[in-house]
């Protein structure tokens, strides 16, 4: 075998791995529209950069027929493949979204390594204490009454420890706060807020899952690295899809 077929064939088995392991990370954690808001597609490049190229081009130079130890050459390239991919899949599981978080004007979607330990056990309703192992969990956070306790969110999120989209203590059911958050929502269309393009992308979107326009609202949704909307049934408070416009 020479040794462009074996590098061939080298990066044709990096394709299928990193196929699967990417079409997993969209499915659980990622949507194609929040991928470009929660910064997912550069770890991916760096997970195909080092299977793709590394591997492959390591082989192609290695590679020749005959020559002794080859298999330990080879299993080294592989071992140090599987070393990046493990690491690579180990920041996006300690980076993954694990909260959706309705809040009073908008949504917030809350990564794995936002949220203490501490915080997550303060969690007064039993499910809220653990993060997500696939699709973020849907909740609400209403803002307490207390005029207290509204300082001390205030107090957390000017020091940078997190707003109350960071603390499991307040979440509820999004059953409980949708109503109100369908009162916020934003009819589709072009204003000083949402350009026409932007608009266009909404009406697009809406038809795409079975929607008159006229029949969804949009909220922002927001997170600590990026931002993208989210369409929603203003009779149910049902979230529809997200799309990535930046309103």
């Amino acid at each position: 075998m020479s040794r462009w077929k074996a590098s061939f064939i080298h990066l044709l088995i990096s394709i299928g791995i990193v196929s699967i392991v990417a079409a997993c990370i969209i499915y659980y954690w990622y949507p194609l529209a929040l991928i470009p808001m929660a910064k997912a597609d550069r770890l991916l490049m760096i997970i195909a950069g080092v299977d793709l190229v590394v591997g492959p081009l390591l082989t192609l130079i290695i590679y020749k027929t005959g020559k002794p130890k080859l298999k330990l050459d080879l299993a080294i390239i592989g071992t140090i493949q599987f070393v990046f991919l493990a690491y690579g899949l180990y920041t996006i599981w300690n980076s993954r979204p694990v909260f959706l978080v309705a809040v009073p004007d908008r949504f917030e979607l809350v990564f794995a390594n936002e949220i203490t330990p501490k915080r997550l056990a303060e969690a007064k309703i039993e499910r809220f204490k653990h993060l997500s192992f696939g699709h973020p969990q849907l909740v609400g956070a209403p803002m307490p009454a207390e005029y207290k306790l509204q300082d001390d969110i205030m107090s957390s999120a000017l020091s940078g420890e997190g707003d109350i989209q960071n603390m499991p203590r307040y979440f509820v059911d999004y059953s409980e706060v949708s109503n109100a958050l369908i009162k916020r929502a934003k009819p589709l269309r072009a204003d000083k807020d949402l350009s026409a393009s932007d608009a266009d992308k909404l009406h697009k979107a809406a038809s795409l899952h079975g929607f008159q326009s006229y029949q969804l609202g949009y909220l922002p949704l927001a997170s600590s690295r990026g931002f993208a909307t989210i369409l929603v049934d203003i009779k149910t408070g049902k979230i529809v899809t997200s799309v990535n416009v930046d309103p």
